[in-house]
């Protein structure tokens, strides 16, 4: 299972409330439920560090924002694909294009959120919105018994299977989420086909399990992602989410149950953009300089490492005879997909995306108030080697994905190591930079 606890930040834990203030848990009039009080980015900031908080603001407003707005409203689509999927299948309709829609609508979800984990801290993290719709490796048994239990079958087939789902993951946590639903819709790095969802699996230990019970489970996941992906827009922008997240979240007020302050950032009044905006003592931003160093430091050198180290390291050292008691050979995200080194890569671009201020993962210029320009106003020394590093990753990854193995295929390949090595290298330029921003003065 992913390893989240590694990506809350320690400043989070020493002062996030374990208390939240509960929503109303009448949800038979969802219409009357009211959204919590949460304001948008502060825009005028009382600071001398002026060109510090230029980038932040531009980092926040054109970045982060747009990237959750994009992945809630995907994980929207994404539903309304899976549910017509199981309901035509349900009428004994079921074509191949309304499969693939549902394969294209998952890919274009999973995409927006590999490019925010550089990101995770915040909501994600602290609500443990990360594990929750990303834990991987699938627990293969757990699905077993979910699919096989006819209690909860026939919860993902009810009249309200998020509220089900939301109601009853601890009996198949593990399989929530993107994971789960990527079993359901890919084998082999191929679509499912027709013939495949109208009969039963041909996996070990599931060969009683019918193709329509999968699809209900689909659409069941589908629906909560769509509720998580609704919060994490909806915490981190407050006000400024679209009025479709608010829509989502008002017909489903029971996930706020779970949020440490109401879904408020730590202390208690701010959505996590205002938050990150906003460096003081009580924020745990203590200044313009701390706040940059969390974007590199607690953002993308997170995800870095954990590429790194993790989903690429793990599986690679264990194939190679290098693994320690740690590693796994199954610790593969995406391997039904076979969509790993994709994943990978959109990790790295949305480490391109916060330091060139711009969702272009083409962009071959960063925006005017960006981190990369804000390093070379400020004149570090280290900033070309910083922006190869960045280059070097990519490009190791796009020759990874046209080696023509997929990592599951072939885990310890040397164009594994190689992305290993160039993805290591991309963190250490990442923590340089982030801590000699720590120790300047402001501009």
């Amino acid at each position: 299972m992913k390893k989240f606890q590694q990506l809350v930040m320690a400043f989070l834990v020493g002062v996030v409330s374990f208390g939240f203030t509960a929503c109303s848990e009448d949800n038979s009039e969802p219409q009357d439920f009211q959204l919590p009080e949460v304001g948008q980015a502060t825009v005028n900031v009382n600071s001398s560090d002026k060109a510090m908080q230029k980038v932040a603001k531009v980092y926040v407003d054109q970045v982060v924002y747009p990237t959750y707005k994009a992945l809630a409203a995907n994980a929207r689509t994404l539903y309304t694909t899976t549910a017509a999927l199981y309901s035509a299948a349900e009428a004994g309709t079921m074509t191949q294009a309304q499969i693939d829609a549902a394969c294209e609508a998952f890919k274009d979800t999973r995409r927006e959120w590999e490019r925010s984990e550089a990101f995770l801290y915040g909501s994600a993290s602290v609500n443990e919105l990360d594990p929750h719709i990303d834990s991987w490796p699938l627990d293969h048994d757990e699905l077993v018994n979910a699919l096989k239990n006819p209690t909860l079958v026939a919860g993902f087939k009810g009249s309200d299977p998020a509220k089900f789902v939301s109601d009853n993951n601890s009996k198949f946590q593990s399989v929530l989420g993107f994971h789960g639903m990527e079993f359901v819709l890919f084998r082999e790095g191929k679509n499912r086909t027709v013939d495949a969802l109208k009969a039963n699996e041909t996996e070990e230990g599931m060969s009683s399990v019918k193709g329509i019970d999968e699809l209900a489970f689909l659409q069941a996941v589908a629906a909560d992602v769509r509720n998580i992906t609704a919060l994490l827009e909806f915490t981190w922008m407050g006000s400024a989410a679209s009025n479709e997240t608010k829509s989502v979240l008002s017909n489903a007020s029971y996930v706020f149950s779970s949020l440490r302050n109401n879904g408020l950032a730590a202390n208690g009044t701010m959505c996590y953009g205002q938050f990150l905006l906003s460096p003081s003592v009580t924020t745990g931003y203590n200044s313009w300089q701390g706040t940059i160093r969390q974007i590199f430091v607690g953002g993308c050198s997170n995800i870095c490492a954990e590429v790194a180290d993790q989903k690429l390291g793990q599986a690679y050292r264990t194939a190679t005879g290098s693994a320690s008691a740690e590693d796994s050979r199954d610790y593969i995200e995406s391997p039904y997909s076979h969509r790993s080194f994709i994943d990978y890569q959109d990790n790295i671009y949305s480490i391109k995306n916060t330091l060139y201020g711009t969702r272009d993962v083409n962009a071959t210029a960063p925006a005017e108030h960006s981190l990369l320009n804000l390093l070379k106003a400020m004149n570090y020394s280290g900033l070309n080697d910083l922006t190869t590093a960045l280059n070097n990753a990519i490009q190791a990854l796009e020759t990874a994905k046209n080696s023509g193995k997929s990592f599951v295929e072939a885990p310890g390949a040397q164009h594994v190591k190689d992305c290993i090595d160039a993805v290591s290298a991309l963190d250490e330029e990442l923590n340089k930079a982030g801590d000699w921003v720590n120790k300047q003065d402001a501009l």
